[in-house]
């Protein structure tokens, strides 16, 4: 029979997984490996993730675990979704089967968590640090990986969403499972609307997409390359009430969460799609039910990422995104709701700010903009710039023209911001440099 292997988080261990280890061998007769890899030291500082994988895949060999395609099912959980999908597409590029047949991610960490960039903090070096190994560490490069808006999961993405990939029916059936509600008790300290307490339900999501614009060096026209999704079938369920550590199962396993779960490790190619279908009714369902509520924590919400960068490629670091609107009411407020209620969670990458992440409340949004003639705009600024009298180098981006208005009319809103779900926004901006940067003189 096809074996399971379990994979853990940042911080966890396999001693998480014993009651969900132990109840699918008595509900499936299979031989689940606890952990082969699992108990990877990821508190560790010196630690990176392509350290995880290279040793993921050594131990993968040294326990005689199968090779072959789609001989193998796995369930990850948090941090684990991110070494399974490198592992993956490291080892098996290009399209290439891997090992993995059935895939369950458990709220995995799949574009980010909010927590990532606090646990590099010293309440995280105090709240996890005292357990590790090595005293106040608490695994920092992996955090980076971690952090909303990482340069690796943008490339990740890249990779194995955007790419030729195992992901399908007949190949990789992949299945997240998501909880979207915070901790109780000391810990809701660390819930964020939109969340498991850890990751935001968006970010586990593996269906994603992205877009580019440009902005052109002769009018500063914007002009946006046709949004591409992501390739790859995979399902995506919501389960409403559990947060990032109830949907391991390890206080209890009820029916609500055990079913799915074991659904997810029993799909074939002929029922994958109709088992995709019927998560994505069940999230609309959820998403219906908080629909109307006024408090934002069980709304929907896409992560926004941006990635601003010159016509040479290199990251532009210090630029402002501005989001207003044309509305038939409300007009003087937008700006201030929208920075309130809409995009109130905005989070620049620690190492290199020209990766940002807005997290976008679909649910507001769409409330907000209902009818048809009323639309979305956003402006950049960006500096140095090159205008300035003190600058040589840098961008037009302050003055009336320099570059025009990105607009999104209502009946684009719900193509740009889909609920639940991470869109990758690369920004390219001209880079111009004055004559006072290189002469030539006649000698």
């Amino acid at each position: 029979m096809t074996p399971i292997v379990i994979i853990h988080g940042w911080s966890d261990n396999s001693s998480s997984f014993e009651r969900l280890s132990k109840r699918l061998k008595k509900e499936t007769g299979r031989t689940v490996e606890d952990l082969w890899l699992a108990d990877y030291v990821s508190l560790d500082d010196d630690v990176t993730m392509k350290d995880i994988i290279t040793a993921m895949q050594s131990a993968w060999s040294a326990s005689g675990l199968p090779t072959k395609a789609n001989s193998v099912d796995v369930i990850v959980h948090s941090t684990g979704g991110l070494v399974i999908r490198d592992w993956m597409s490291s080892f098996w590029p290009d399209g290439q089967k891997p090992p993995v047949r059935n895939l369950v991610m458990l709220a995995p960490a799949n574009y980010g968590s909010p927590l990532a960039h606090k646990g590099r903090s010293i309440m995280g070096r105090v709240v996890k640090g005292w357990g590790a190994d090595k005293t106040f560490e608490t695994g920092e490069n992996i955090l980076k990986a971690l952090e909303m808006a990482s340069p690796y999961s943008f490339q990740l993405a890249q990779n194995d969403r955007f790419s030729a990939n195992a992901f399908s029916q007949g190949g990789v059936r992949c299945t997240v499972i998501v909880g979207n509600s915070g901790y109780t008790g000391i810990s809701s300290l660390a819930n964020e609307d939109g969340s498991d307490g850890t990751v935001y339900v968006s970010t586990a999501n593996m269906n994603c997409a992205k877009i580019n614009l440009n902005v052109t060096r002769d009018g500063g026209e914007i002009n946006a390359a046709p949004m591409k999704l992501s390739t790859g079938k995979t399902a995506f369920l919501i389960l409403d009430g559990f947060d990032h550590g109830k949907i391991t199962g390890n206080e209890s396993l009820p029916k609500k969460l055990l079913e799915p779960i074991l659904q997810a490790l029993n799909v074939n190619r002929n029922n994958f799609s109709k088992w995709c279908t019927k998560c994505e009714t069940d999230c609309k369902k959820i998403r219906k039910k908080y629909s109307k509520s006024k408090d934002p924590e069980h709304h929907a919400f896409q992560n926004t990422v941006f990635h601003v960068v010159d016509d040479a490629g290199a990251p532009v670091a210090d630029y402002v995104l501005e989001f207003y609107g044309k509305f038939t009411d409300l007009k003087d407020k937008w700006a201030t709701l929208f920075n309130k209620h809409i995009a109130k969670k905005k989070h620049a990458y620690g190492d290199d700010k020209s990766y940002r992440s807005f997290m976008i409340n679909t649910t507001s949004l769409s409330q907000l903009i209902d009818k048809i003639d009323e639309s979305l705009m956003f402006s950049l600024s960006a500096l140095p710039d090159v205008t300035d009298d003190k600058s040589l180098v840098g961008y037009k981006s302050f003055g009336e023209n320099d570059i025009e208005q990105f607009e999104l009319k209502q009946p684009d809103i719900k193509k740009y911001f889909s609920p639940d779900r991470t869109l990758f926004v690369t920004i390219t901006l001209p880079r111009y440099q004055k004559d006072d940067v290189f002469k030539l003189k006649h000698l």
